[in-house]
Formats: structure tokens, C-alpha cells, sequence
């Protein structure tokens, strides 16, 4: 799927979004749609869009096929697909919406506020404040700006803040050293996203933490809740992105937010350029009371001319709102999906 900008991070550059989508069908017709949002190239901590379709193919679908349990630690992307694909269907003909299943019937928002993020630092300061411009003009509550240049980042931000009175943070992708991140605690940042990289250890992001005034967000760092939780009890973040592609699945992604919550750790859905399927999933997620922070995920038009089902939109405040419908409240857009649709695999019991 072509998206409509182009998105830059400190390790990547991509124009379009290749995605796999997982359905499953029950011989009494009852379905579920999940979608898969992994990277084309390695270096993302989950696995490659390559190997999530080889797994689902050869190894995860055949295994739900015979009744198995269908979770594999090298493909943990593609075992939460399927996870939350399984569950959706279990949804639908409970006629339940995710977002009400994952409160636990309680109420949740209808809508959320969302964070813009900026790509084009490499652009020029101009380029980013018409970004912002545009962003803000469709709803955004905050900015974040993607960067690996911390030079080029303070000149963005110094540019944004006198111009518009929202909150911004900073996305490193785990690009810096600790001088480098600590040296952005002037700009006044909402938090800056990864600073370190993910591999680094827990005690000197904790570290980090009792240097910096700029609350240490998490977010490559988070690859399964298990590694969430060693963060909470080193203290070594601030602010949480959850991932449900990264923690297994909305289930899992909730009770994830519920640790945050319980450790007094703000946490936010963060976005991997899902496809519609994806992101009515992690908006569900999005809505529980425990995610304080506006989500990543933007509506479908900011990322897709079409989406491959009916777009998410956003309402009169500009909140991204919350489908409603059984299970993730959205159906493929056949026409969509047969426009762009590279390999398609059938397996059956």
C-alpha cells in the first residue's frame, strides 16, 4: 500500500507499507481479521514481513489448524496476528466489541487523541512546520519528531514550540549515547522516545532516568511483557509505547497497560503504519482508561489515499474515534485489498 508521505527514522525510510493480513474462518462462518504490521528489513526487534508470512504459512496456521497451541518465540508479530485474529472471531459471533471485551465490559472512550508524527526532519525546519501545520489542522494533540541528528532535532523543536502551543516529543529509534540524550533535557520535550538502543542494559537506562528532568520513554526496549516488566522494577523508563504486534496481542497489550497503570508509569499505543485492520485493533487498546497519553495512530487518511477498510476517522474535537462494531468493528474492502494484494494462501482443517 503507496503512503501518501514519505516516513523517515533514524534507521529507516519507507514510501510504502507491506503488510500481512490474517483471516480465520470457522466452519460455522463465524471470521476474524488481524493484520501483521512487521518491516521489510531486519533490525525492528520483531521479525521481518518475510518471515511472519513464512511462520504463518509453515508453521503457526497449521498448528491452530490441528488444535496446537499456535505461538512461536522467532515470530512473535505473527503469533500475536493470529492470536488476535482467533479472538476476533470468538468476538463477532458474541457480537461484543474488542474495545468493551478489553475493559472487561466497563465503559471505554469513543474516541482518542492522537499524536502526530513528523518525519521530514532531514527536510529542513520549514518542511517539518508545514507537517505540523497540517497535522494540527486534522486534529493532532501533540508532535513527535522522528530524528537521529540531535542538532537537527533542537532546531525543529525550537521552531515548533514558538509556533504552536502543543506538546512535543522526540523519537530517537535507540540512535544516541547517553551525553547525546542527556543533552536534550533543555528543550522542554513531553519525553523523548528510545533514546538508547534496545540491546543496552537495563541499569544504564535506569541511570539515564535519574539524569534526565525529560521523562525516558520505552519503546524497542518493550519486545514482550516480561521485558516490560524488568524495566518497571529497574525503573528504567518513564513513559511506555505498547506495541500489541510486540507484546502478543491486544490481550496481552492490555495487561501490559494495566502493569503501567499499577507502577504509576504513563503508557500510549504506539503505531507501526498499521494497515486499517491493525489500527481499529490498537485504537481498541488505545481506548482503555490505563493509555493516558495520545496514541501514534493517526486516522487512516494521513497514512493511505484508501485503506483496505472503511478509513478510520476522527470527530468535531479531532479524536481519532473508536470502532464500535463486534470484534474489531471492520470489514476488508475486497476491491482494496485485490488492488494490492501481492500472495494469497488458503490453508484449511
Amino acid at each position: 500500500m503507496p503512503l501518501v508521505r514519505v516516513h523517515r527514522s533514524a534507521r529507516s525510510t519507507e514510501t510504502s507499507r507491506e503488510s500481512v493480513l490474517v483471516r480465520v474462518q470457522h466452519a460455522s462462518g463465524d471470521c476474524g481479521l488481524a493484520e501483521c504490521p512487521t518491516l521489510s528489513e531486519p533490525g525492528y526487534v520483531t521479525e521481518t514481513t518475510e518471515q511472519a508470512w513464512t511462520a504463518l504459512r509453515t508453521e503457526l496456521a497449521p498448528r491452530a489448524l490441528r488444535g496446537e497451541p499456535c505461538s512461536a518465540p522467532s515470530a512473535p508479530a505473527a503469533s500475536a496476528a493470529l492470536a488476535d485474529a482467533l479472538l476476533d472471531a470468538r468476538l463477532r459471533a458474541a457480537g461484543v466489541s474488542l474495545s468493551s471485551w478489553l475493559a472487561g465490559g466497563g465503559n471505554t472512550r469513543r474516541s482518542v487523541p492522537w499524536c502526530a508524527v513528523l518525519t521530514d526532519v532531514a527536510a529542513g525546519v520549514g518542511q517539518v512546520l508545514r507537517e505540523a501545520e497540517r497535522a494540527l489542522d486534522a486534529g493532532a494533540a501533540m508532535l513527535k519528531v522522528k530524528f537521529a541528528d540531535p542538532d537537527a532535532l533542537t532546531e525543529s523543536v525550537v521552531a515548533l514550540t514558538a509556533r504552536f502551543d502543543v506538546p512535543v516529543a522526540a523519537d530517537a529509534n535507540g540512535s544516541l549515547d547517553p551525553a547525546s540524550a542527556a543533552g536534550l533535557d533543555g528543550l522542554g520535550l513531553a519525553y523523548v522516545e528510545q533514546p538508547l538502543h534496545h540491546a543496552v542494559a537495563l541499569d544504564d537506562l535506569a541511570a539515564l532516568c535519574g539524569q534526565m528532568v525529560t521523562p525516558v520513554c520505552l519503546d524497542e526496549s518493550l519486545d514482550s511483557v516480561g521485558a516490560l516488566t524488568r524495566a518497571l522494577q529497574a525503573g528504567a523508563l518513564d513513559v511506555a509505547s505498547l506495541k500489541p504486534a510486540r507484546l502478543g496481542g491486544v490481550e496481552a497489550a492490555a495487561g501490559a497497560a494495566a502493569l503501567c497503570g499499577d507502577a504509576g508509569v504513563q503508557c500510549f499505543v504506539g503505531g507501526m503504519f498499521e494497515l486499517g485492520v491493525g489500527r481499529a485493533a490498537a485504537l481498541a487498546l488505545a481506548s482503555l482508561p490505563g493509555c493516558t497519553l495520545p496514541t501514534d495512530l493517526g486516522p487512516s487518511g494521513r497514512y493511505f489515499v484508501r485503506d483496505v477498510c472503511e478509513p478510520l476517522r476522527t470527530d468535531a474535537l479531532g479524536c481519532v474515534q473508536v470502532p464500535r462494531g463486534a470484534g474489531v468493528g471492520r470489514d476488508l474492502d475486497d476491491e482494496v485489498v485485490a488492488a494490492h494484494l501481492v500472495e494469497r494462501v488458503v490453508l484449511e482443517a
